[in-house]
């Protein structure tokens, strides 16, 4: 008896683990959820390119009036054409820290 005790105990416990186990799983699932980031796009003329290519300012059209937006690469991030200044792209990207994060920057052929 005191075996059988000890087994189901010993199993419980597993048992018990497991759960855990899985429910912070699920939990930090839930928590990164919030951090993909809503994503926005926007189209404009490439101003200027940082020295070491991981920043650019874009020159865009908002309610009538030019503005210049200031953009950081994200580590991922895919640039598809030929991105020089000058060139018209459109970006969407993703606020992060206060910061525009480039997820992914299209050239448009002009």
């Amino acid at each position: 008896m005191q075996k059988f005790l000890v087994s189901a105990s010993l199993a419980g416990l597993l048992l018990l683990a497991g759960a855990s186990t899985w429910a912070r799983s699920i939990s930090a699932q839930s928590q990164s959820a919030p951090d993909a980031k809503a994503t926005k796009t926007i189209s404009g003329k490439v101003t200027s390119i940082g020295n070491d290519g991981r920043s650019f300012a874009l020159e865009v059209e908002q309610d009538g009036q030019k503005q210049t937006m200031q953009f950081v690469l994200d580590k991922a991030a895919k640039v598809q054409g030929r991105v020089t200044v000058g060139t018209p792209v459109t970006v969407e990207y993703a606020m992060d820290g206060g910061q525009n994060l480039a997820l992914t920057i299209t050239g448009q052929q002009g």
